[in-house]
């Protein structure tokens, strides 16, 4: 797993902001945060100042650099940086992200047509860009397939299916093996699951053993379809959710359609939040944890009190209390509000 960024954390809480639903490698959105939150904490920000802090000088530069492009600060000359009212800028970094959705939405209604007419052109597409799967075994294989060839990195986003199903269901150990390329390079794994996958039974505990065996995960809402990604040479695109027999699937070795896909997951990384496992500390306060992370990943109520194993009344009445405590208006905020202040 990619180190954290060597950087020290704000020392005074500040206002709780989304800036992890851009794409970032590791904890580099953690970085941009910091910095951020160390630079709203003073009058007269400089470079100079957060260096003297304790932060690197490349991580200051780079993230600076990302919140300028972000809209969030001005840089000037002498180091000078001028942090732009968060009530002007966030809101536009907001409408921002919703476009960025609304793309995703269009892009993947459009990619579900390409493979609905290529399942049913009476001309077969070519056998060396698109290969038509029929059953989930095959699905299954051509993921093998894909992945065994594989260099660095394995995008995958993931809609409750058969197929998903059918993975979660597998052995723990599994789990915990990590994905292997050509040579048996071990490969990065970069998965976005839909929020309603949380509902499966024993999901955090898979989820877990995924996690130890070295996939990065997110959570967001109305994932379309399911497809695995390698590289940018293969992707295998999961339609079981339409057809459960997995008929209609398809192994894409087409580079612009590859590429419109790590597109697509991309959009879906952004937009997704992480899942905190709670820490050590009394019962009440990892449930409690544990509650908050759920909210973050968008859990309805009755998936939370199923997965820490308490009625939906108690969730209903640590949901309010908590978002009280945090000072959150909607149940997102409070799951945001505690990352940043290290309750998870």
């Amino acid at each position: 797993m990619p180190a954290e960024p060597d950087v020290a954390p704000a020392t005074a809480s500040g206002p709780v902001l989304p800036l992890d639903l851009e794409p970032a490698q590791g904890d580099a959105d953690a970085a941009v945060t910091r910095v951020y939150l160390a630079a709203l904490q003073h009058p007269e920000p400089s470079r100079s100042l957060l260096v003297a802090q304790g932060m690197r000088s490349d991580v200051v530069d780079r993230c600076l650099a990302v919140l300028e492009d972000r809209g969030l600060v001005r840089l000037h000359g002498g180091g000078m940086v001028e942090v732009v009212p968060p009530d002007i800028s966030l809101p536009t970094l907001a409408l921002t992200y919703e476009r960025r959705a609304r793309e995703t939405r269009s892009a993947a209604h459009e990619l579900a047509q390409v493979f609905f007419q290529a399942r049913s052109s009476s001309t077969a597409p070519d056998p060396g860009s698109i290969r038509i799967l029929t059953s989930l075994d095959e699905v299954a294989a051509a993921t093998a397939e894909a992945i065994a060839a594989g260099t660095e990195l394995v995008r995958t986003f993931r809609a409750p299916s058969p197929r998903t199903d059918a993975i979660f269901s597998s052995p723990l150990h599994s789990h915990e093996e990590p994905s292997r390329g050509a040579g048996g390079r071990v490969l990065d794994m970069m998965s976005v699951y839909d929020t309603r996958i949380l509902e499966a039974p024993d999901v955090l505990t898979v989820l877990e053993a995924r996690e130890r065996g070295g996939e990065r995960y997110r959570f967001t809402s109305a994932v379309p379809f399911s497809c695995v990604i390698v590289d940018d040479a293969a992707a295998v695109v999961d339609l079981s959710a339409f057809d459960a027999s997995g008929s209609g699937s398809a192994l894409v070795r087409s580079r612009p359609m590859v590429l419109a896909l790590i597109a697509l997951a991309d959009h879906l990384w952004a937009l997704g939040s992480p899942l905190h496992r709670p820490g050590g500390g009394p019962a009440a306060e990892q449930r409690d944890q544990q509650i908050l992370s759920l909210l973050a990943a968008g859990a309805p109520d009755a998936t939370i009190a199923r997965q820490t194993g308490v009625s939906q009344r108690t969730v209903e009445r640590r949901v309010r209390a908590l978002m009280d405590q945090l000072g959150a208006n909607t149940r997102f905020q409070a799951g945001v509000q505690a990352a940043r202040r290290g309750m998870l």
